[in-house]
């Protein structure tokens, strides 16, 4: 071979070779393509939340085309439900073990007493409720689309009040609830307490927009304790029974009047015969008001006894407005021995309204109607 030949294939010189340069390219090459990773996920996600928030929208657009629509159901009465609710109504019930089925019954006699328009914001205040108790209570909410339920637990509140017991009545702590509606709802003006022994006849919008202006609570005259009254060396003309009490919660959040009604129940409980009668008058009467006899009447099983219970107030009430009240009734409240579930008469009353045949129409027209029967041993054919 030729010595030029030789010289084409010179040997290169030995190339040295830095592996520290190829580690800091390889981890460059490694933290982009994590870098450029998590760019394509946090990409992904913003995809997906605005997919999810564009079907929401689509969702709320179809549902408003929904709300703006009348539904009818085939319901017996042949009412005709609307979403379209102009009056959205407040109601508290206290429940203990003992009502949870008569407080159904109540329920059921505003549900079937409201207009289309009328929206119900039912609040139970309870403590320990059972899954039965709560099964029995959510069954209204089930049937009729024009109210919610929420619950109210009120755990260990009023445990350290001792609860006086009465010829008529079995109290526990539960009747001392009411006391912090202004609290339990900060952002409600408003709200209609009712008792589990009331039954309502119209709609409570008229009685719920009842002027309060600066009035604590408004409820239904009571006579029975203007005597009683002596022993605080006070006579109120305006005592009121507080199973059907309008409350104005802003004015209660003013007063700040729960604190004054404790002390004065734990300074004179020996003395209190009636709770929260005694507390909520005594303590606050200056600043309680009164209904006419249409919005509340008792349910006495005849107008005799309807008489004489109004005209021993010291108000005295137009005995026509009563005799009109017992007529057209918007509310009915079971106080004293007319318990339905306790004394079924033998004779039904025809010349006033009978609260004994309301309540059973509507408990007739409740799932429980033979659970109500055999739990307070009633006779039907009384």
């Amino acid at each position: 071979m030729r010595k030029s030949e030789l010289k084409k294939y010179k040997r290169l010189p030995n190339r040295r070779i830095d592996f520290n340069d190829e580690k800091e390219e390889l981890d460059d090459l490694i933290y982009k393509n994590k870098k450029n990773k998590c760019i394509n996920y946090i990409l992904i996600v913003i995809l997906i939340v605005i997919s999810i928030l564009f079907i929401c929208l689509l969702w709320k657009i179809k549902s408003n085309n929904t709300i703006n629509s009348d539904i009818s159901l085939n319901h017996n009465d042949s009412k005709t439900y609307s979403y379209n609710y102009i009056n959205y109504i407040n109601v508290a019930y206290s429940l203990d073990n003992y009502y949870h089925y008569i407080v159904h019954v109540s329920m059921k006699s505003i549900m079937l007493s409201q207009n289309p328009n009328t929206f119900i914001n039912f609040y139970i205040l309870t403590s320990n409720i059972t899954v039965e108790q709560k099964e029995v209570i959510d069954k209204i909410g089930l049937q009729h689309q024009n109210c919610k339920i929420e619950y109210i637990d009120m755990g260990n509140q009023f445990k350290d009040l001792n609860v006086p017991s009465d010829t008529y009545a079995v109290w526990s702590t539960a009747i001392f609830y009411r006391l912090v509606l202004q609290y339990l709802l900060p952002n409600e003006k408003r709200i209609l307490y009712l008792d589990g022994d009331t039954l309502i006849y119209k709609d409570l919008t008229k009685i719920y927009n009842y002027n309060i202006t600066d009035k604590y609570y408004v409820g239904m005259l009571e006579y029975k304790f203007f005597g009683y009254a002596k022993y605080f060396k006070e006579k109120f003309g305006n005592y009121i029974n507080t199973g059907v009490l309008l409350c104005n919660l802003e004015e209660l959040r003013k007063g700040d009047i729960t604190k004054k009604f404790v002390d004065f129940y734990r300074q004179y409980e020996k003395t209190i015969r009636f709770p929260v009668n005694d507390v909520l008058n005594i303590v606050s009467h200056e600043k309680n008001g009164f209904f006419e006899p249409e919005y509340v009447v008792i349910g006495f099983c005849n107008q005799k006894a309807a008489y004489e219970y109004y005209n021993r107030a010291i108000i005295k009430l137009n005995s026509t407005e009563v005799r009109d009240a017992y007529k057209d009734p918007y509310i009915y409240h079971l106080i004293y021995y007319s318990k339905p579930w306790k004394n079924v008469p033998k004779e039904k009353n025809k010349v006033c309204v009978d609260p004994f045949i309301r309540f059973y129409e509507m408990a007739r027209k409740t799932d429980y109607y033979y659970d109500i029967i055999e739990k307070f041993s009633i006779d039907e054919s009384n």
